[in-house]
Formats: C-alpha cells, structure tokens, sequence
C-alpha cells in the first residue's frame, strides 16, 4: 500500500526578501536585517521545510531561554496541527508525523550545545550569542553536513559580522548573507520607521531599524576618551556640586560621583563594597558636606528610600530617583547626549571607563529599550555618573518633578 498523502496549507506568504532568502543552497545563510522585518518567520517556514523534506534533528538556539520563546510560539502558529505527533511544553520539543524532531535550546551554557548530531540549527539574536555557542555548535553539523540559518539585527562587528562577511565572499559558496532594513518589509508601518527615526538615539536607530554593522556598536557611549580629561579636584568656596550616589551592600559597589555644576567635571569620585550602611552614610555625608553641601541625587528605589530619608534627617539636600525601565532609560540617555556633544568631563579612572565600554543596550519585544551592563558585569560607576550628570543638567523644578515619582 502507497504512502498516504498529506495536503496542508502553512498560513506563510513570503515576501519579496525572504523568497531570496530561501531559495538560496547556501550551506550557511546570515540574514543580518531590521527589526521586524520577518527574520523569525523566515527562519520558521524554513525549518518547516527543512524538517517536511525528510526526517531530520533540528535545533532552535537563541542567547536564552526565554528568547527562544518566539521562534516556539511562531512554529506552533505555522506548522499544521495535522503534522504534529507530539508537543513536549516542558523540554521545548516537537516531534512531527514524519518522524523528525525540533528542539529548543538555550545557547547560554556551551557544554550543553556539544554532543548533538544535527542536520539544521537556526540560531535566534545571533549577534547576542556567544562566539564559543556558535564553535560548541558547528561541530554538530559536521557528520550529517548539516546547515546553519543565524538571523539577527547587529551588534556591533563580532563573530556574527564575520559569518556574514563569508556570506558576501563569491569565493564561499557555502555561505550567503542578506541585509535588509526594516522597511523593505512591505509590512512594516511607514510611519512606525519615522517615529522610531525620530524617538531613537541615532545609533540605535541605525543599527536596529537600518541593520548597520557599526563600530564599537555594542557601547552605548561614544567619545569615552575625548571626555576622559582632567582630575580629581578640592572643592572651591561658591562653587555649586551634585553628588551621584548609585548604592549596593555586597556584590556590587556603592559609587560616589562629585560633579562641578558649572564645570560640569567630575572632581571627586569613590567606590567601595561590604560596607555596613551606617558607615555608608556617613561616607555620603561626609562626601556631601566636604563639597560645599551638594545637591545629593540617589537611587532611591528599594533599599535605598530609607537611606534618604535619614540623609535628609540630617540635614542634607537630596533628590531620590526611582528605577523603572522608563527612568534608568530617561537617565542614560541623558548621559548619552553628554558624550555626544562632550559636554561632560571626568578623569581617567579606568574602571569607569572599562564600565562607560561595555554597558550596552537590548531592544525589548515591545520596542522598548533597555540599557544594562553585559551579564558577569557592573554598571555602578556608570549610574553614578549618570545619577550626578542628571542632577547638573536638569532646572531644579524639573528634577524635583522628575525623580520623585
């Protein structure tokens, strides 16, 4: 008796820029494009394809977990129920009729990713991916010569700017490579690109609207060393100082920003951990009063709103800011601008410029941005500044207005 057929109809029409995507044979296909331009559903329908052709191992890898999620929701939205034999919620995996077998990863840890024999791996924010992930995945594709589809917007120019500077080398024919910007998806809103071009830092908008592989993309910051001038100073009687107090107990450090309001220079700076907050206090009151009784701007959220009210208890001047998403962004860029036009000056202290380096910037589902120190890192001494600088920069209504909500 014949095979029985199956006739399905997968809810996917491809665009223009994803037909030229899958009609590659390239072994190894980088689509390096903008946000929302359908690189996950792209890279759904392909391994849909790849997985009806004849029964095969996938992997879905994404930098987490929890960013796996939208490869998985979008695969049960495309796939047919009808060729589906099983749904494992709980380890992330289908299995299909036809005996093929897709499972989700999480690319965090690369002693995970070894071992596997697989005939594709598509890997999700490729860019954000560690480079040792991608090496503890290759291998796995050696003994069945199986392919590789990585989809990203840019980081930066890392290992996935490498793969897909193979992909436009006609010496390579393993490899291709496509960069499309947003807006050549003729589904993306017209106005959302105007807004996102009008809301966004520049950076940000090139990279992740424009899909630009930019130098040193990854750091939020740029002209870290044309503001790394000057030095520590006393303070000078009638001078106006904010000091920018970010505060932490154990792991990471509580950090003390003195700025010269019309200077705008950082002009005394300390950081300490496994401090008891008593004592911490006391090194902010200290700091605060040797300064000519600055203006103190702290991180009041948490632990941090008791530690103001005893600082204004006594005696001092104190702005609290509360840390939402929306606030720690209002405040880095804030900071951002000051880099940008060098209106802000500090000495060359090297652990605040290893932080200045490293913070970087995730864009959420929503949209939204996200500024945070890379995992393993701290970011104290640049909330600090940040903290410090907003205090100089902003009218004292407006500060007042702003930071205690």
């Amino acid at each position: 008796m014949g095979k029985r057929r199956i006739e399905v109809r997968v809810p996917y029409t491809p665009h223009l820029g994803q037909k030229l995507c899958h009609v590659s044979p390239a072994r190894f296909r980088i689509l390096a494009n903008g946000r929302r331009w359908g690189k996950t559903r792209f890279a759904v329908a392909e391994a849909l394809r790849l997985a009806l052709a004849a029964p095969v191992r996938g992997w879905f890898v994404a930098p987490t977990f929890p960013l796996s999620r939208e490869t998985w929701t979008d695969f049960l939205k495309v796939c047919p129920p009808e060729l589906i034999r099983d749904v494992h919620k709980g380890e992330r995996s289908i299995a299909l009729i036809n005996g093929s077998l897709l499972e989700w990863r999480s690319g965090n840890d690369e002693m995970a990713l070894r071992g596997a024999g697989l005939d594709f791996v598509i890997i999700d924010e490729a860019a954000r991916l560690k480079q040792e992930s991608w090496e503890a995945l290759r291998p796995a594709l050696s003994d069945r010569q199986g392919r590789a589809i990585l989809i990203s917007t840019p980081k930066g120019r890392n290992w996935f700017f490498d793969m897909f500077t193979r992909g436009q080398d006609p010496g390579q024919p393993d490899y291709a490579s496509w960069q499309f910007p947003s807006n050549t998806n003729p589904y993306f809103p017209p106005e959302e690109w105007e807004v996102a071009q009008r809301d966004l830092p520049e950076l940000v908008f090139r990279q992740e609207y424009m899909a630009e592989f930019l130098e040193d993309a990854a750091s939020v910051f740029r002209n870290i060393e044309k503001c790394a001038t000057g030095a520590l100073a006393e303070p000078v009687a009638g001078r106006r100082y904010v000091l920018g107090v970010d505060l932490a107990r154990l792991v990471d450090f509580t950090v003390l920003t003195v700025m010269d309001v019309e200077a705008r220079q950082v002009v005394a700076w300390d950081r300490f951990n496994s401090v008891d907050w008593l004592i911490q206090k006391e090194r902010i009151k200290n700091m605060a009063s040797r300064y000519n009784q600055a203006m103190i701007v702290i991180d009041s959220t948490g632990v941090g709103d008791p530690i103001l009210e005893d600082l204004r208890r006594a005696g001092l001047r104190v702005q609290g800011y509360k840390f939402t998403n929306e606030s720690k962004t209002q405040l880095v860029e804030a900071l951002m601008l000051a880099f940008e036009k060098e209106e802000i000056h500090f000495p060359p202290i090297g652990v605040l410029i290893n932080e200045l380096r490293a913070f970087e910037y995730e864009m959420l589902p929503g949209g939204t941005i996200r500024y945070q120190a890379p995992e393993g890192h701290h970011d104290d001494c640049v909330i600090s500044l940040a903290l410090a600088w907003w205090g100089v920069s902003m009218p004292r209504r407006t500060l007042s207005r702003v930071v205690t909500v």
